[in-house]
């Protein structure tokens, strides 16, 4: 038989699979039973915006027939809301599904793109996809470091990945400090901002990148997500914002019906629960501060966040830390990067789960050794 790696995308052979985080079905089945809560993929404690979890019930019937492709009644909304024309928008299966958009519409086979060494790593799948070159930018400790971004930028670049707030770190970069980095992204560089955190940032510290499509630059694009701040992670909707051109190229290449009927009805119903918005921000703001309380009570190092998650370093081998508070019913999330082997992001919970996971917590530092591993 012939070699089958042989016949498929070379690209995709140096990939390494994402590992999403554990769901509590999942650690019900290889735990053998009993309860969990999951603190490992930065889903909204309150579960579905009620607007949206209406609008989705009442009609749902309406599942049978294909969705309109464009979305055009969520765009709509939406373009009132953040204060864009309509053909800006473009909606997606999640930000993941716009991830691939971009790789797919900038991309050509051979073309770099720069990504910072701890951030996503879904950007890498969609540019190795893509058969492109990732280029990996240094950290400057747990920041990403924009000149050195701008050092590796080369003739062969074509997109720099910019997640901000920075996905594991929680780490958000200035103002001032972004808008100094954008101004010298040359103009035949695609410069995609990934702010699907953004909504959990102070919004006078970080840059306002909405601000660069509307004044016209067409090498940038925002993407956004429903998932976190209105609950809709299962829905799986997300949306970019860029230049009416870009958006348009972008449109040849997702597939036509990528975004349900019920996850078009529940975006446009959550994009007015302005009350359900609010609460969810107050109550990630309320419980980072206990859980930076309890953390400092400990001498736990954690990296401040400016998302709805926090980075902690408990000083054991994060797999087995992992692995032991799932033996206690807490699901976290260990990270893969060599950097990060000590290191847990946690989701910031209700105030019952952020004591459950402190608590669970204590038991394993008490009953390991710093530095203690899996072996």
């Amino acid at each position: 038989m012939k070699d089958l790696n042989r016949r498929l995308n070379p690209g995709i052979l140096g990939i390494k699979p994402y590992e999403p985080g554990k769901t509590v079905y999942e650690a019900g089945r290889e735990k053998g039973g009993g309860e969990f809560i999951k603190m490992a993929s930065n889903e909204n404690p309150f579960g579905m915006s009620p607007a949206a979890l209406a609008a989705v019930q009442a009609r749902a019937a309406e599942a049978f027939a294909y969705p309109e492709a464009t979305c055009r009644e969520a765009r709509i909304a939406l373009a009132k809301r953040i204060g864009v024309d309509p053909e800006c928008i473009i909606f997606g299966n999640g930000g993941d599904g716009l991830i691939y958009a971009c790789a797919m519409s900038m991309l050509a086979e051979g073309d770099e793109a720069v990504i910072p060494e701890v951030t996503f790593p879904y950007y890498e799948i969609a540019v190795r996809a893509m058969r492109g070159k990732a280029v990996f930018s240094r950290m400057e400790g747990l920041n990403i470091d924009l000149q050195d971004i701008l050092a590796r930028i080369t003739k062969r670049t074509k997109m720099i990945w910019i997640a901000n707030p920075n996905n594991p770190t929680g780490a958000a970069i200035g103002r001032a400090a972004f808008h100094s980095f954008a101004a010298r992204v040359p103009e035949d560089v695609f410069l995609i901002y990934d702010e699907v955190y953004g909504d959990f940032a102070d919004a006078s510290a970080v840059p306002d990148a909405l601000s660069y499509i509307r004044n016209g630059r067409d090498n940038v694009f925002v993407i956004r997500s429903f998932s976190k701040i209105y609950g809709l992670a299962g829905v799986r909707i997300g949306y970019g914002v860029g230049a009416t051109a870009l958006v348009s190229m972008m449109y040849r290449v997702r597939p036509p019906f990528d975004v349900s009927v019920l996850a078009q009805i529940a975006a446009l119903a959550a994009i007015e629960d302005d009350v359900f918005y609010h609460k969810t921000i107050e109550h990630n703001e309320r419980e980072k501060r206990f859980l930076y309380a309890e953390l400092d009570r400990r001498s736990l190092p954690y990296q401040p966040t400016s998302a709805n998650f926090i980075l902690i370093d408990a000083g054991r081998e994060n797999r087995f830390l992992a692995d032991a508070l799932l033996d206690r019913g807490v699901i976290v999330r260990a990270l893969p990067q060599p950097s990060m082997r000590t290191r847990i992001r946690v989701t910031i919970g209700t105030r019952t789960a952020n004591e459950k996971f402190l608590a669970a917590l204590d038991e394993v530092l008490a009953a390991t050794g710093k530095g203690e591993t899996a072996s």
